[in-house]
């Protein structure tokens, strides 16, 4: 057990630390570092496991964590398009407040009291 952990602590430090910026030209992505950061403590303790037979808690461990990430990944998405109509919706209520101030100055009418 105590070699898994060392594994791990080491596995994680250089997920940590390597130069992600060089290699990608920009920080890591969250969901990209989350999902590093969990291979790096999963593929470790899957090979532990699988050193001691116990395949149906590996499949088990793996049907959870694939689970897990498709539900993270799919709700990542669905903020990406709840956040692109928001914006869609507020560019479209600029566009009118433009437009009806367009059409206050073609009237020739002015807001000034």
């Amino acid at each position: 057990l105590r070699e898994l952990v060392i594994i791990v602590m080491l596995t994680e430090g250089l997920l940590h630390y390597f130069p992600w910026r060089m290699l990608i030209g920009r920080e890591l992505p969250r969901l990209a570092a989350y999902t590093l950061g969990l291979l790096g403590m999963m593929a470790p303790l899957t090979a532990w496991l699988m050193d001691r037979g116990e395949v149906e808690i590996i499949q088990t461990l793996w049907i959870t964590i694939i689970s897990a990430g498709v539900s993270v990944f799919a709700l990542y998405g669905l903020d990406h398009y709840l956040d692109l109509s928001r914006r869609d919706i507020e560019a479209g209520q600029r566009e009118q407040v433009m437009i009806n101030q367009l059409k206050d100055k073609g009237d020739g009418s002015t807001n000034e009291t």
